[in-house]
């Protein structure tokens, strides 16, 4: 297993999507359907942006180089491929986001399935949304980031780092027709994940990320099962394995208060089995204390405010935020990361910030 330096550094998953690309606006619309460029040239348009984000990465000189999820549309609908789930007979169910407070101040009202509404408000707590059905058993039929990690680790430098949804985030973005409960959904999802992990492990994934946003957002939907679905997901995978729980993306968000939900998320997912939390700490104004949440797991520490109109950052200010970090978490279970996903941002802004959080670690190493 390849060693890293101390303060390794990394996207959490996403990089510039490139408007010529995709369309932004489309972000919320099927799977599949934002794409701007005609499917057949799309393959070669689909590489080509993705050499931009891992040519991005190395440049800036990141521990951990991912593809910059360019091929995906959202990091949960790209694994609709599963058995058992139907993308085209959809269904509607109403979404329950009480967990999320008043910790959020929209600028557009997310819908699942619809393009947004522009508008800003507080985060709905409750909304219609129109999903894929699960109609069958959950199964994995093969790798779904197979040539995904095979083109990354033919053209990064750095290490690779692969990024999966987490079993009740996706669980959460279906409507159920089959299971008949929300936790033996996601066990499924997960059974069938851990089939992706074990594959992307064999395969030379040096780093593997499951995301799970809807450990804050929906909290109390998912509380009661979540440590055991996320363990199934991880079950036998030998490699450094990471979950990321955030906010959700600064494109739709106009302001981010701190939660209490997300302290109780941390703490569900320290009593998992994976070896790294990735949180979102920067944009929220989280501190320290937070940090004890995480019970001896290494922190991938948000230290990039990704909010549409935010600066590059001092060097620093990202080493002070790290250095108070460090009254709280050792050197050695410390990483440096992004708040959440890059796709939005400007391609050269985004640039700076990365390079920016790679000097830092640099003054942080000594």
């Amino acid at each position: 297993m390849p060693s890293t330096p101390m303060f390794a550094t990394q996207l959490v998953g996403s990089w510039c999507k490139p408007n010529w690309l995709c369309n932004h606006d489309l972000f919320f619309a099927p799977e599949n359907t934002w794409w701007r460029v005609p499917e057949e040239h799309r393959a070669e348009a689909l590489d080509d942006a993705t050499l931009l984000a891992i040519r991005d990465q190395d440049a800036a000189g990141l521990t951990y180089v991912t593809d910059g999820e360019q091929r995906r549309q959202t990091f949960s609908g790209y694994f609709n491929v599963l058995g058992g789930i139907d993308s085209v007979n959809r269904a509607e169910y109403a979404v329950r986001m009480g967990d999320i407070g008043d910790a959020l101040v929209m600028k557009a009202r997310p819908t699942l399935g619809a393009a947004n509404e522009t508008a800003t408000a507080a985060a709905p707590k409750e909304f219609k949304a129109t999903v894929p059905q699960v109609t069958g058993p959950i199964t994995w039929n093969g790798p779904i980031l197979g040539r995904d990690l095979a083109f990354l680790k033919t053209h990064a430098r750095g290490l690779a780092k692969m990024t999966v949804i987490g079993p009740c985030s996706l669980a959460l973005r279906l409507a159920d027709a089959h299971y008949g409960s929300l936790d033996r959904l996601a066990f499924a999802i997960a059974d069938a994940l851990n089939q992706e992990l074990r594959a992307l492990e064999a395969a030379g994934a040096d780093l593997v990320q499951i995301d799970e946003p809807e450990a804050h957002f929906r909290y109390s939907q998912v509380k009661d099962f979540a440590v055991e679905a996320i363990n199934r997901t991880l079950r036998g995978i030998r490699i450094p394995t990471a979950v990321h729980v955030c906010y959700g993306y600064s494109k739709n968000i106009a302001e981010k208060r701190v939660n209490p939900a997300y302290e109780k998320a941390l703490d569900l997912l320290a009593a998992t089995d994976v070896g790294e939390i990735s949180l979102e700490y920067e944009q929220p104004g989280h501190t320290p204390e937070l940090l004890d949440r995480v019970r001896g797991k290494g922190v991938i520490l948000g230290l990039l405010n990704l909010d549409t109109e935010s600066p590059v950052e001092t060097v620093e200010h990202i080493v002070g935020r790290a250095r108070a970090a460090l009254q709280v978490v050792a050197p050695e279970r410390l990483r440096l990361a992004p708040d959440c996903g890059m796709w939005f941002l400007p391609r050269e802004r985004a640039s700076g910030k990365i390079r920016a959080l790679e000097q830092a670690a640099r003054v942080l190493r000594g």
